[in-house]
């Protein structure tokens, strides 16, 4: 069989720069601000492959395949010049090349590059093959020896600047700073400068050195405020001051990367920290209009997902069950496949089980769908529980028995087991069974005697005795209420049944 082999290779030279899981965001490509450069390239021979086109101001290069195509996809907005390479040629410009709206496709002008045997061009393009392939000591080799031979070069800041890079590639991030510096103080007036500062910002934080990194940050968004890093370095300000626990701080910054660089690919998580961060600091009005923001400008961004669960427990904080069943129920049609679906879905439950507009019956249907459909979620066991409260807030008492104690053989660790025995304990008096009810009551008191309804469980117990017409015992639980537990809910109601038994002192 004979094979025709196609070589079609595309190459884009954009660093990726991470400072840990906490930091990734996704982003939805429909929003973010950037276009496609392409065109065609030409040198000596048939074979027009490995010829750079370096986009100026970014660390952003392709690289042409055999027929000299190239493609260069992610360049954001603003104006451009190209620079186009390889070793052996002269290189050579091409200004004005621009990008005015998100998705944009501009075609290059062709160039056919002339002949010259160039030491500078030959040593960029090898590191950078290295670079391509991770091949990063390599890559640092080469650099060296470009910058030792050609130190004023063309090609001389993004090669400082790449060295960085490559550094910072193998974790030896003292001298990636250390060439970041390098390249920020030897070409001031080099695009990349901005790109430099921020780089090194990235890879202080790091190293933890967050208010070196905050300084770079800031100094880019003073300096290069047009810059197409300067949206970004907003927004790792913002994060610099949540990570130095400044929230008021952190939010102003996370509001002017929305109000300053609204296109930029970081607004749909700045706009989301905001919120999250009035939402934790139980400014719930606030974050209600951060995650409104996010769920109607941005509904189809990850951030909106989360922001919609959030809006709905921002009301629901605030005791406004009805609209944050609103919201819960929005956010169920709107993301059937989100990671809040469970909690929505419990909280939607939560609602209906406080709400009178709906019935316990209502709350428990939805409960139930829980403990169906999302088996191995954290809620189940919860939603157990108040399948239990529905039955006992229906009358049920038998069936609200067996849930509650069906929740204890299944959950014996969870941290609403307290409150189960409790249950158990009310459900008896609940039903007429005294004697077990107070068994029950005993029994939690004294399993739980710190617990916030101990007060409460003697007083239930004072109760079952003056049922069981045992008022001397009833007498001794009023007092325990009284002597031990002032606060409990049921302290004025413990002194009343104690003086009407008629034994009006405690000892």
């Amino acid at each position: 069989m004979k094979y025709k082999k196609y070589m079609v290779t595309l190459v884009l030279l954009l660093s990726i720069i991470s400072v840990g899981q906490a930091d990734t965001t996704y982003v939805n490509v429909d929003l973010v601000p950037y276009g496609t450069f392409v065109g065609q390239m030409q040198s000596g021979g048939a074979d027009f492959s490995g010829i750079y086109v370096s986009v100026s101001g970014t660390n952003i290069v392709g690289v042409t395949d055999a027929s000299g195509n190239f493609t260069i996809v992610g360049i954001p907005i603003g104006i451009y010049t190209l620079v186009v390479s390889k070793c052996g040629y002269s290189s050579q410009s091409i200004t004005n090349q621009f990008i005015s709206s998100a998705g944009q496709v501009n075609t290059v002008p062709s160039i056919v590059l002339a002949a010259d045997n160039n030491t500078e061009a030959q040593l960029f393009g090898d590191a950078m093959v290295a670079y391509t392939y991770d091949d990063f000591t390599s890559a640092i080799t080469q650099l060296k020896s470009l910058l030792n031979s050609t130190p004023s070069g063309t090609y001389a800041p993004l090669a400082r600047y790449r060295l960085g890079l490559s550094y910072a590639n193998i974790d030896m991030l003292d001298s990636a700073i250390a060439n970041f510096t390098l390249c920020i103080t030897d070409f001031p007036s080099d695009s990349i400068v901005p790109i430099a500062y921020y780089s090194r910002g990235i890879y202080k934080e790091n190293k933890n050195d967050l208010n070196g990194a905050l300084i770079d940050y800031q100094f880019v968004t003073a300096n290069f405020p047009t810059s197409t890093i300067a949206g970004r370095a907003q927004y790792r300000i913002g994060r610099t001051y949540e990570a130095l626990s400044n929230y008021p701080a952190a939010i102003t910054a996370y509001q002017l990367v929305e109000t300053n660089y609204p296109l930029s690919s970081d607004i749909t998580s700045a706009i989301y920290n905001a919120g999250w961060l009035y939402y934790t600091n139980d400014n719930f009005s606030s974050a209600i209009v951060k995650f409104s923001n996010l769920t109607t400008n941005y509904p189809t961004s990850i951030e909106a997902e989360k922001a919609s669960y959030y809006k709905g427990m921002s009301y629901y904080n605030q005791e406004n069950f009805t609209q944050a069943l609103a919201e819960f129920n929005s956010s169920i049609i709107s993301y059937p496949a989100g990671d809040k679906l469970t909690d929505c879905w419990y909280y939607r439950s939560s609602c209906k089980y406080k709400l009178e507009a709906y019935t316990y019956l209502d709350a428990k249907a939805d409960y139930q769908y829980i403990v169906t459909n999302f088996p191995n979620s954290d809620r189940v066991a919860h939603a157990r529980y108040y399948l239990g409260s529905c039955e006992y807030n229906l009358d049920n008492y038998s069936t609200a028995l067996t849930l509650y104690q069906s929740f204890l053989t299944n959950e014996p660790s969870n941290d609403w087991v307290p409150q189960a025995v409790y249950k158990i304990a009310s459900t008896y008096y609940a039903n007429g069974d005294y004697s077990l009810a107070l068994a029950q009551y005993t029994t939690f008191y004294n399993t739980y005697p710190n617990d916030k309804d101990a007060g409460d469980a003697h007083y239930w117990a004072g109760k079952c005795y003056e049922k069981l017409l045992n008022d001397i015992t009833a007498h001794d639980e009023y007092c325990t209420v009284i002597t031990q537990y002032p606060n409990c809910s049921k302290f004025p109601n413990a002194v009343t049944r104690r003086d009407l038994i008629g034994l009006a002192t405690c000892p």
